[in-house]
Formats: C-alpha cells, sequence, structure tokens
C-alpha cells in the first residue's frame, strides 16, 4: 500500500493513504481509540475524485508511529489467524 507522511511531530502523525477506504480505515481506526496511549484517531475519506483518504493519530506517552505499527501488527495477526481458521475448516465443507 503506497502511504505518505504529510505530518509528523513528537505527538501527531498524519498520513495520506491513496488506495485506503473505509473497509480498513473504520477497524483500523477503532483499533487505535481502543489504545491507552491514543488521545485522538479518526480518517478522513473526502471527495472520491479529489481528495486522498487520510489517517490522523494524536497520541500520549507514546510516540504515534510506534501505536499504528502495534496495532497494524495486531490486526494482520487477527486476521490472518482468521483467515488460517477459515482454510482448515473451508476444506472440511462439502459444496
Amino acid at each position: 500500500m503506497d502511504v505518505r507522511v504529510v505530518e509528523k511531530e513528537h505527538d501527531v502523525l498524519r498520513l495520506e493513504l491513496p488506495k485506503a477506504e473505509e473497509t480498513l480505515l473504520i477497524p483500523l481506526v477503532e483499533a487505535l481509540q481502543a489504545e491507552e496511549k491514543v488521545v485522538e484517531a479518526r480518517y478522513h475519506i473526502g471527495h472520491p475524485y479529489l481528495d486522498r483518504p487520510s489517517l490522523y493519530l494524536k497520541t500520549k506517552g507514546e510516540k504515534p508511529q510506534q501505536v499504528l505499527k502495534r496495532v497494524l501488527k495486531d490486526m494482520a495477526d487477527l486476521y490472518g489467524d482468521a483467515l488460517q481458521d477459515f482454510e482448515k475448516k473451508a476444506d472440511k465443507v462439502k459444496a
């Protein structure tokens, strides 16, 4: 995925994710908002032809990059486990 850092400070990170859509951004923002160190997490889609989807993250006591990496890894593990469970069970289902 193509990611562009738009703003980076000690407690704020804003990224543009040109190919992102709400299917990815909604669970990502929800997972970020559940983190203790996150003060604010939101996304903006805007106009589909004029704006690039963006993610805004503000933290307290930890760098936003570290929080984002941790949450993305947790999500990858969660969805990877779901995929493995599905693959195991899909083989047992008769069509």
